[in-house]
């Protein structure tokens, strides 16, 4: 981002998250580029300012303001773990709105994949998040970077936890669900027992998958 034009433009440009019906099409822009912005370094600009312009947007802008979020670590690539802990992290914990009231299942479609795209600190990230995690939808693409990126096997608790935030019963059951659970039970048989992975196993088992 250039710097010195989101500082020639910063009062109209915090300001338009007042307006962002206003916006029309390019409204989930606006939400994209301002948690871009938010997500820095971004010179002259104060946490408290990103704070207030991102609690005034309204739901379907916080849902845009999500997906950017996800797709900014995803997009870090190896360099994902110190992004999250610099970048990710203190912009959940100082900007992002603290009222559980505003979940919806598109935002915790984003903070899954979020959770997933963090790799090593996938403990800490979902520990953030949990609260905010929701059935959704369609968990199919979650549970495929899920079971890709081996953490069922690093992390077979949380991997557990998250499965169970984010599927309840859905119509159409993720296809890979059952090797992630697989690969739990073998990272740590004892959760064999646990009522969640029992849960999602009958899941799996009527869905065929």
């Amino acid at each position: 981002m250039y710097q010195p034009l989101l500082a020639a433009f910063k009062p109209q440009f915090l300001d338009s998250a007042n307006h962002y019906a206003d916006l029309g099409e390019h409204r989930q822009q606006f939400a994209a580029f301002l948690t871009y912005a938010a997500l820095g370094p971004t010179d002259g600009y104060a946490v408290e300012e990103f704070r207030s312009a991102i609690g005034k947007l309204p739901q379907a802008g916080l849902e845009e303001s999500a997906t950017a979020l996800s797709q900014a670590l995803e997009s870090a690539a190896d360099q994902r773990e110190d992004y999250w802990k610099n970048r990710a992290q203190p912009f959940w914990q100082q900007v992002w709105p603290k009222s559980r009231d505003l979940a919806t299942p598109r935002i915790a479609e984003s903070l899954a994949r979020l959770v997933v795209a963090a790799r090593g600190e996938f403990s800490t990230a979902l520990a953030a998040v949990k609260d905010w995690l929701r059935p959704i939808e369609h968990p199919h693409y979650v549970v495929h970077k899920l079971h890709e990126s081996d953490l069922c096997r690093r992390f077979p608790v949380e991997a557990l936890q998250l499965l169970n935030a984010v599927i309840a019963d859905q119509q159409w059951g993720p296809r890979e669900l059952g090797q992630c659970l697989d690969e739990v039970v073998q990272a740590v048989p004892q959760l064999a027992q646990d009522a969640r992975y029992l849960r999602l196993r009958e899941y799996s088992r009527k869905r065929g998958i």
